[in-house]
């Protein structure tokens, strides 16, 4: 009974989820090192068709995270229990991994990529939702801290891993870890207890067996109440007297302060569509956008400006990068900071100290002394000021879901938007790093690194008003 009840308790799930997020990230960067040699020695390209084909396979991945993450957050607000469409995630990215050990034509590591970035959907969107019925709204500033953290870490051991161990071991060599992830990833989802939902509106009847079964993947079957989750043999009559109790029959402490004003949703018609015309739905997606086309901006424009202006190698480049990405370790310290003040304190807080860091790249030129520890101040300055805008966006997404259930109940069917609500969550994130690059770099070759940054400087002041 111990046992069963770890596995279904928060920490474990909290737990379960970041390890996912973290295997993904770390199997999707993995392989970005090894890939241009993988399309020169195994596939056999001319040298010269090496670029087009490297970059059609990295933008292969946000387009198929873009919709997989519409189509499994659909899915996921569906289908009563989240474990279903969470494991068809793992199978998804096991047999990505697969492809791209074995593959040696182009359309075989395509379609790894592609499985790659479906798998990147369904754990985001389908792991996001799955932590709002396990946390709440209360703790969900915590909670995303801890993924951000886990996606960072991956995203960090990826690359190092796949290029350390190809120039070792070789190319099969490199699937030795990721295999290891996912074992691990195996075995933690499929021993987790993930209970079904009770549609919205359902009410247990009074009989000896008050509550309705719920199946884990090993049989076992727990209560529920309600439209959410709790355990078995709860006591339900709380949430009869109190229609706004969160997921755990307590009365809920909903978020007050908003990101923009409450506003009235529209009734009825599609969840994705309801969801976007709340203007606290939407400023929460936009500025995701914005924010992470920001600094994957500069994985297309940094290495080359710092190579060509200052001479900075490879090695130089990554520490840059490093830099960048450390105070995402943070995250879970901002995450509680949003769960004990709110949204809008962290989120004013970032955007505060990311325009002006912005700006002031702009003075990094060919004339100025010391490059590259003023490079790593305003790199550190940005990864702080992320570290402390994605968790209050992400709780955002689900304080805004709740303000639409709360002012029209039923809206969003028997099972709610929270899928569909990080569904579209998954496409911004997608969406900012396939425009990101891309905008950076043409600005900056068009007008030249002071306009490309004060170009990111007015967005940032732009979202912060």
């Amino acid at each position: 009974m111990v046992a069963r009840k770890l596995r279904s308790s928060k920490g474990f799930i909290t737990f379960v989820v970041c390890i996912a997020m973290l295997t993904d990230m770390f199997l999707a960067n993995l392989i970005l090192p090894v890939l241009p040699y993988a399309l020169s020695e195994r596939v056999g390209l001319a040298q010269e068709d090496v670029q087009r084909w490297n970059s059609i396979l990295l933008a292969s991945f946000g387009g198929a995270q873009m919709l997989g993450s519409l189509f499994f957050g659909w899915i996921g607000d569906k289908n009563p229990s989240r474990q279903t469409p969470f494991v068809l995630g793992l199978v998804t990215l096991g047999t990505s991994t697969l492809c791209f050990a074995l593959g040696t034509t182009i359309p075989v590591l395509l379609l790894a990529r592609l499985l790659q970035g479906l798998s990147s959907a369904v754990v985001f969107t389908i792991g996001s939702a799955l932590l709002v019925d396990i946390v709440g709204n209360d703790g969900m500033g915590k909670a995303s801290g801890y993924t951000s953290m886990s996606i960072t870490i991956g995203i960090l051991l990826g690359p190092v891993a796949g290029g350390f161990i190809y120039n070792h071991e070789g190319y099969f060599a490199v699937f030795l870890p990721a295999f290891a992830f996912l074992g691990l990833d195996i075995y933690l989802r499929f021993i987790a207890v993930v209970e079904k939902r009770i549609p919205f509106g359902s009410h247990p009847v009074e009989s000896p067996n008050l509550t309705s079964p719920s199946v884990d993947v090993t049989g076992n079957t727990y209560g529920t109440d309600g439209r959410g989750l709790v355990p078995a043999g709860q006591d339900t009559s709380k949430s009869d007297r109190f229609p706004n109790a969160d997921l755990h029959g307590s009365q809920r402490n909903t978020e007050t302060e908003s990101l923009l004003p409450k506003a009235q949703p529209r009734s009825g018609g599609s969840s994705n569509l309801i969801l976007l015309s709340s203007p606290r739905f939407l400023v929460a997606i936009v500025c995701l956008f914005t924010v992470n086309s920001f600094t994957t901006g500069f994985n297309g424009v940094l290495p080359v400006y710092v190579h060509d202006i200052f001479g900075f190698n490879a090695t130089k480049s990554a520490c840059l990068f490093l830099i960048l990405a450390l105070p995402a370790l943070l995250s879970p310290i901002s995450g509680a900071l949003t769960d004990r003040f709110g949204t809008k304190l962290p989120a004013a807080g970032g955007l505060l100290l990311l325009t002006p860091t912005l700006v002031l790249l702009r003075l990094i030129h060919p004339a100025v002394t010391s490059p590259f520890v003023k490079l790593g101040l305003m790199m550190s300055s940005i990864g702080i000021s992320v570290t402390l805008l994605n968790p209050a966006f992400i709780k955002e997404i689900s304080c805004a879901v709740q303000e639409i259930e709360q002012a029209s109940p039923g809206i969003f069917g028997p099972y709610g938007a929270n899928a569909q609500a990080y569904g579209l969550l998954s496409c911004a994130f997608a969406g900012g790093s396939m425009v990101g690059p891309l905008y950076a770099g043409f600005i900056r070759a068009r007008f030249g690194w002071p306009e490309d940054m004060d170009f990111a400087g007015i967005m940032s002041f732009y979202i912060e008003q």
